[in-house]
């Protein structure tokens, strides 16, 4: 900056530094010719300073624009630049030539501007403005049903772009998809997808088994996969509605064969599929006779999918093992659910790995079982009994090499039944004996 200045000082030295000033009697010509005509020597000596005050910083700014520019002469084009950049003399412009009116007093002239008269009386005639409306909001629909009703306020189906005719490419043919978010299929793949989907809900056994081992090993999944996730989607919610547990069995076999594959990701798909999951696990009723057909191998399927949908997809970024784990969470604190939905939010977590069956089920599990035991004794429904035994003989399983681990300190059945109450002898059985079955060592 020091030396800027200084190369600033140094150029108005060498282009504008003199002690001459302009003579008055330039000052009475450039008046003159204009049309100002007797000047007092007061007046021209003080125009003169300005003048000259006015110049010097012209040039000065011109000389700044010379060095930032590297030039080494000083052109009109930096003139031009500094002219623009210079404040204007006067602060005040019109269009119309200004008008002064002159007024004596005390023998002294004195001018002024001679102000335009404003008639009041047309100002009184006038019909005064209209009041400003409040603001208001009006409701109305953007669509109903898919579509959009043509109203005033909703822009015209031509001129709105949510539906658009996408093309879709085939390498026999072309056809249009009309769609809101249009996905572009070739022909070919709309037969393999509907030919896949046939198979994996048919009745054969076998054709059933070779459609769904594809889904685990077929990198081409990748241009269906959005509309193969909406079947299983809406598979398991009809499945759920109509009470066809084999029907949401084939869903889930689709998606535990698609977790498998390596060559796809469900990512995008999570916020629709692990909601559908979680509802295989803790609805109430999802097969027609619940004390004869295995649901609970069903649910316990699902809970299987759900931990394997966390474990692949989970990041620092989403957070998705802590969401869905303080979900279940919730849920098992409900105390006004029922046993089966028990049975399942207490599968899921108990699947989601032995850090969660730890700090989340070790320490309510004494709760959780006085709370299935008072359910299940003021319920005449015979499948809180079932399900009863359901939750001792899951917790006994999933929780044995889990208290191994992390509570070596009981050694004993009362230890045991200190701890987890009246499932602690179970807990204690099951723990210790494959301890006894160990082999010696030498």
């Amino acid at each position: 900056k020091q030396w800027y200045q200084r190369r600033v000082r140094g150029a108005m030295v060498e282009h504008a530094e003199s002690d001459n000033e302009l003579s008055s009697d330039s000052i009475k010509a450039i008046a003159e010719s204009v049309g100002v005509k007797d000047l007092n020597a007061e007046c021209t000596t003080y125009l003169a300073k300005q003048a000259l005050l006015q110049a010097r910083t012209l040039l000065r700014d011109a000389l700044k624009y010379k060095l930032m520019t590297h030039s080494t002469e000083l052109t009109t084009d930096h003139m031009e630049r500094a002219n623009k950049r210079s404040v204007p003399i006067y602060a005040s412009s019109a269009q119309k030539p200004r008008r002064y009116c002159m007024a004596t007093s005390r023998g002294r002239e004195i001018y002024g501007n001679q102000d335009e008269e404003v008639d009041l009386d047309a100002i009184l005639s006038k019909p005064p403005p209209k009041v400003p409306q409040d603001v208001q909001v009006k409701v109305h629909w953007l669509t109903i049903e898919g579509s959009t009703p043509t109203i005033p306020d909703n822009p015209p189906m031509e001129d709105d772009k949510l539906v658009i005719d996408a093309p879709v490419v085939s390498m026999d043919s072309v056809e249009t998809v009309n769609s809101v978010a249009p996905h572009e299929i070739s022909r070919e793949q709309q037969l393999y997808f509907k030919e896949l989907t046939t198979k994996c809900i048919s009745t054969d056994k076998q054709v059933r088994e070779e459609a769904v081992q594809s889904l685990s090993t077929d990198p081409g999944l990748a241009a269906v996969l959005p509309r193969l996730t909406v079947f299983i989607i809406e598979g398991i919610r009809v499945g759920l509605g109509d009470c066809k547990m084999y029907y949401i069995q084939f869903m889930l076999e689709m998606l535990d064969n698609l977790l498998q594959n390596k060559a796809i990701r469900l990512e995008k798909f999570l916020h629709d599929i692990i909601p559908s999951v979680i509802s295989c696990m803790v609805c109430t009723q999802i097969c027609g006779r619940p004390l004869e057909q295995d649901h609970w191998s069903v649910r316990s399927s699902a809970a299987r999918i759900l931990s394997g949908l966390v474990k692949i997809h989970n990041l620092n970024t989403n957070q998705l093992q802590s969401r869905v784990t303080k979900m279940l969470h919730h849920a098992l604190e409900r105390h006004n659910s029922g046993l089966v939905s028990t049975f399942g939010v207490l599968a899921g977590l108990c699947e989601l790995g032995s850090l969660t069956i730890s700090t989340i089920v070790l320490p309510e599990i004494r709760n959780i079982y006085r709370r299935v035991e008072l359910k299940c004794a003021t319920s005449q429904d015979p499948i809180d009994r079932h399900a009863k035994e359901r939750i001792k003989e899951l917790l006994v399983r999933k929780c044995a090499h889990v208290v191994q681990e992390h509570l070596p300190e009981l050694l004993s059945v009362n230890d045991y039944e200190q701890k987890f109450g009246d499932i602690g002898s179970e807990m204690f059985y099951k723990v210790m004996r494959p301890a006894s079955h160990m082999p010696m060592k030498m």
